[in-house]
């Protein structure tokens, strides 16, 4: 009987566009012991046709009679994986040849790793280099561990997933559990905006995290990405205080200093964010009330004596 794989890389798909660069970086892997698990949550057949016409015995293609959407994808990823480590790889991404074999060798020379991830390159609608997002940049020149609640603090008070999107990191598949039906559930809240870093919290909470200096994946920014839809802009004006709440809760952002700082970078996006919004107009109101909250989340810590 052939050995399950150590490492699954999971590919939650649903927009056809960039879906075949993404599934070659995955088949072009420097190592060997994967998987690669393709959850076909598209509505058309191209997909399936791209799978099919590869005709590698790593793959598994699992079509979703009907669509689970962002949380249910990554979710139903999750649980149909295999191996002992998962890779999330978006369908507009890539990796780069060695990207999984860098990560596990950090695993094996660092066992108790919660996360390992890496820096990671930006790439336009034409695969071609595009300038920096304030994300990507580095958070060391040099590779290293990085204590796990150190890192998740960086992160916090900069409002930035300076840890990577879903694409970047690797982690031990029984290291987090889905809340309910979702991975993105962290107690009670379901998280879209900052779900991938809801995760990485939830990890980093456990234990230290490996940074590799050189780009392992390719990051796209291109106009019909996840980010840009309108409905996803919103929440993230509404997930940063419950995302700062749950951190604090499992130690992060334990000074209270650190709250205070937070809490001002989050009125300072608010703000510059409004700003552009037209005055008067629904989403200028919800960027207000997002403010509000802010305010009074600020107040509560000052009258606790921060």
């Amino acid at each position: 009987m052939k050995p399950p794989p150590l490492v699954t890389v999971a590919i939650p798909a649903y927009n056809p566009r960039y879906f075949a660069e993404a599934f070659a970086s995955a088949q072009a892997q420097s190592f060997e012991a994967l998987e690669i698990l393709v959850s076909d949550d598209s509505p058309g057949t191209e997909i399936a046709a791209i799978v099919r016409a590869a005709g590698d015995a790593r793959v598994r293609c699992v079509r979703n009679v009907s669509s689970l959407g962002f949380h249910g994808n990554f979710t139903q990823c999750w649980r149909l994986a295999r191996g002992e480590y998962l890779k999330f790889l978006n369908d507009d991404d890539r990796l780069r040849p060695d990207c999984v074999s860098t990560l596990v060798e950090a695993y094996r020379r660092h066992p108790g790793l919660a996360l390992a991830t890496s820096r990671r390159a930006v790439i336009d609608a034409g695969s071609g280099p595009h300038p920096n997002v304030g994300a990507v940049q580095p958070v060391s020149l040099a590779t290293c561990l990085i204590e796990g609640r150190e890192l998740g603090n960086l992160v916090l008070m900069n409002m930035l997933n300076l840890i990577g999107e879903p694409t970047t990191v690797l982690f031990r598949r029984a290291d987090v559990e889905p809340e309910g039906d979702s991975l993105f559930r962290w107690s009670g809240v379901d998280f879209h905006c900052y779900a991938d870093l809801s995760l990485w919290l939830r990890l980093l909470a456990r234990g230290s995290a490996y940074y590799h200096a050189g780009a392992l994946s390719e990051y796209r920014v291109h106009p019909g990405q996840e980010q840009r839809r309108r409905e996803v802009a919103l929440s993230c004006l509404h997930e940063r205080i419950p995302l700062v709440r749950l951190a604090r809760e499992m130690g992060f952002l334990a000074e209270t200093g650190q709250h205070r700082h937070v809490l001002a970078r989050i009125a300072a996006i608010g703000e510059a964010w409004k700003a552009q919004l037209p005055e008067g107009s629904e989403i200028a109101r919800v960027a207000a009330s997002h403010l509000a909250e802010v305010a009074r989340e600020t107040a509560a810590v000052v009258a606790a004596g921060g």
